[in-house]
């Protein structure tokens, strides 16, 4: 049975006039300011469905997870909010804020619509809105139109009122932000705010009421715009609930009326902060921005794109100069000058060290350091990080026995033959003296990603990025197509973290691989990649239009077809500056998932094209930290691929576990434990961590004997 919220409000002749009886009841009720009860550091999703049925669910569930943050979901369509179901007590669930050992159940609720209609009843209202009020806890509001809500039954009154009159609808604003100093260092501190907000999709905008009518809890809605169109009008919205009786509000939410998805650039921009908002800026989890960019087949040549043949010339080919690399070294150091978000920002060169020795075939590898290039790597090596790529780049594919179709291609047979392409890169990483060998050592980059999915033995000539072609009787990694020599020479090599190609089935998430035994009590862990249309046979700009214009719309032309009746085909030719464009809005949405997926190229990228120095590479990355910066202020990560699998393994680590997590507001700290050892726990806002974007953000060691945190919001630093 749901329960309904009895104070009395009157109607009469549209005017409404609270009853003294309200007034005593909010009068005996008036909540506890925010640091007079405890809540569990957990959040409440409401939504209208799973996240197939509600955007809203699919929009924020990514991000909550990508930052860890602790989170349960009520669906309004299935389920039915109760009191119990926000508070609890030692003698069980349900209690008031008053009852010793009385604690709330969430510290923030978001709500994926506004009205959540028509699923939600106002009974439930009133029970949201009380546990908000009496345990201090916030709400956001994810889309939808904030109308005023009259309940048709009695008592007769407003059970929803988001402060806001309508104004106008469309889709396409030009967000202008509009925080007040009262929340700058605690709301959207870390968008650059100079700035205007594209908003792509559907939106109302809002005017604010802020009159004297508001809900029936007696309370009156206060808005302030956080968020405005270009007439002023409301799109992001903080609402204040006031009363005579208090100083401070008994309830306040973040609303936006925008339609918000995970695929829009404005939805990401605005995502953090409804999480960081609700939670008041103390939650399990941590948000940081990323990017690493892997330059592949270092010490090898690349075949390159012929204009005329539409295709990679077997007969041209190009390798990196020492000339080449000197250069990265000044354009690395411009491009930390010209962005200085981006901090120590280092090229990841993915290497195989047969390109780099006198003699790949001698049992004792000597390096050659009469070599041009590699000579000139060993000169610079500080510049730079170094992944192991296997020593030749060979295939590590399922070979296939005599009596199946015979291999087009070469491939390694046994768990010794690939065990050793892993080892003597290593040897060659020690011949050169390249930094940071023994903590790379559990980072493996197999040659074009193989080993995680069988080709059959078949393929076609690559046209572009990957030297294979995805076929129709491919074997994907998630059904069977993985090498289990392959797993198993890596483990016996000692390597944990295996890289993977985001695009393909089923490598396109971070996860342990449990499904193929390694002969290890350890699982391998992938990490995905995410590829660019800088593709791996282009050392310039022309190269590289003809290539991408022959992919995406020349070669639909030459057969007959209209590029604009194909999906993902272009309707019409780019030049080299909307390719970059492009690139770069892509990457940048790819950086806003706060996911921490390198983004790789390959060694003929690098190339001096002109007289100045430039190269595809570093136009890409200008071209996307100049986007980024239009959005955000947050100092980006450039981590090594070992640390991005040190953090990638302890964030599963703890998704598994049962966290506990408390924050006693009274004498501000947090208490945390769990079901299982956390080696590092993210935590925001507690202190003794790094400040990023405004907040402290901390790695702590849990288990199951709880830790005390003192609170360190960060708000005046």
């Amino acid at each position: 049975m749901k329960l309904f919220f009895t104070a009395k409000i009157l109607d009469i002749e549209g005017s409404r006039l609270v009853s003294l009886v309200v007034c005593l009841v909010l009068a005996a009720l008036t909540p506890p300011t925010f640091a007079d009860n405890t809540v569990k550091l957990r959040i409440l999703v409401v939504t209208t469905g799973g996240v197939a049925e509600d955007m809203g669910f699919a929009y924020i569930k990514p991000f909550l997870e990508e930052m860890g943050v602790p989170y349960d979901v009520l669906n309004v369509r299935t389920q039915d909010l109760t009191v119990a179901s926000l508070s609890t007590s030692q003698t069980g669930p349900g209690c008031n804020v008053e009852d010793e050992g009385c604690v709330g159940n969430y510290n923030g609720i978001i709500l994926t619509d506004s009205d959540l209609s028509p699923a939600f009843t106002p009974s439930e209202w009133d029970i949201l809105h009380n546990y908000e009020r009496n345990f201090g806890v916030r709400e956001a509001v994810l889309s939808g139109w904030p109308a005023t809500y009259k309940d048709s039954r009695p008592p007769h009154g407003v059970y929803l009122d988001y402060g806001l009159v309508y104004s106008s609808s469309g889709d396409d604003y030009e967000g202008r932000w509009s925080v007040s100093a009262a929340y700058n260092k605690e709301v959207f501190e870390y968008v650059n705010q100079a700035n205007s907000l594209p908003v792509t999709n559907f939106a109302f905008a809002g005017n604010p009421r802020n009159d004297a009518a508001g809900p029936r809890d007696g309370s009156v809605p206060r808005v302030e715009p956080l968020l405005r169109t270009e007439k002023g009008e409301a799109l992001v919205s903080i609402v204040r609930y006031m009363t005579p009786a208090r100083s401070k509000p008994v309830r306040e939410v973040m609303i936006s009326t925008i339609t918000n998805a995970a695929f829009l650039i404005h939805s990401q921009v605005l995502a953090y902060e409804f999480i960081n908002w609700v939670t008041q800026g103390v939650f399990v989890g941590g948000r940081r921005i990323h990017m690493a960019t892997h330059v592949d087949d270092l010490f090898l040549r690349s075949l390159v794109w012929d204009t005329a043949l539409k295709a990679s010339n077997p007969a041209n080919s190009y390798r990196l100069s020492g000339a080449d690399v000197n250069n990265a070294v000044s354009k690395q150091l411009a491009f930390r000058a010209a962005h200085p978000l981006a901090g120590a920002f280092k090229l990841d060169f993915a290497f195989n060290g047969a390109g780099a020795v006198v003699y790949p075939k001698a049992a004792t590898l000597i390096a050659n350091l009469k070599d041009d290039l590699v000579a000139a790597v060993v000169v610079n090596k500080r510049n730079f990080r170094f992944i192991n790529h296997t020593f030749s780049h060979a295939t590590l594919d399922k070979a296939r026995a005599r009596s199946d179709a015979p291999c087009d291609y070469a491939t390694l047979n046994t768990v010794a033959a690939i065990k050793a392409e892993i080892l003597r890169n290593r040897v060659v990483w020690g011949l050169l003296g390249l930094p940071d060998r023994g903590e790379n050592d559990r980072v493996l980059l197999s040659g074009e990603h193989s080993g995680l999915k069988d080709h059959k033995c078949t393929v076609k000539p690559a046209l572009h990025r990957d030297m294979f072609d995805v076929q129709a009787d491919d074997t994907e990694f998630d059904a069977g197509g993985a090498n289990p020599l392959f797993l198993e020479a890596a483990a016996k090599a000692g390597v944990r973290y295996l890289g993977a190609d985001s695009t393909q089935p089923a490598q396109n998430v971070e996860q342990f691989i449990t499904q193929y035994e390694d002969g290890s009590p350890a699982d391998r862990l992938l990490l995905p990649r995410w590829p660019t249309d800088i593709f791996f046979n282009v050392t310039n700009p022309m190269q590289l239009e003809d290539e991408y214009n022959y992919l995406y719309h020349g070669r639909f032309v030459e057969v007959g077809q209209d590029p604009c009746d194909v999906p993902q085909a272009l309707c019409s030719r780019r030049n080299y500056a909307e390719i970059l464009v492009a690139e770069a809005d892509l990457a940048v949405r790819h950086m806003l998932t706060l996911k921490k997926w390198p983004h790789f190229f390959h060694q003929a990228n690098l190339a001096r094209y002109d007289e100045e120095g430039s190269t595809l590479q570093f136009d890409w990355l200008n071209a996307v930290f100049a986007g980024y910066e239009e959005l955000l202020t947050l100092p980006v990560k450039n981590i090594p691929y070992y640390l991005i699998g040190d953090r990638t393994a302890a964030r599963l680590n703890a998704k598994s576990a049962v966290i506990h997590g408390t924050w006693d507001r009274a004498n501000d700290h947090v208490t945390l434990s769990a079901d299982k050892s956390i080696p590092s726990l993210a935590v925001t806002g507690i202190s003794g961590g790094e400040l990023y974007g405004g907040q402290f953000v901390r790695e702590v060691a849990i288990g199951n004997t709880p830790r005390k945190f003192s609170i360190d919001r960060a708000l005046t630093k």
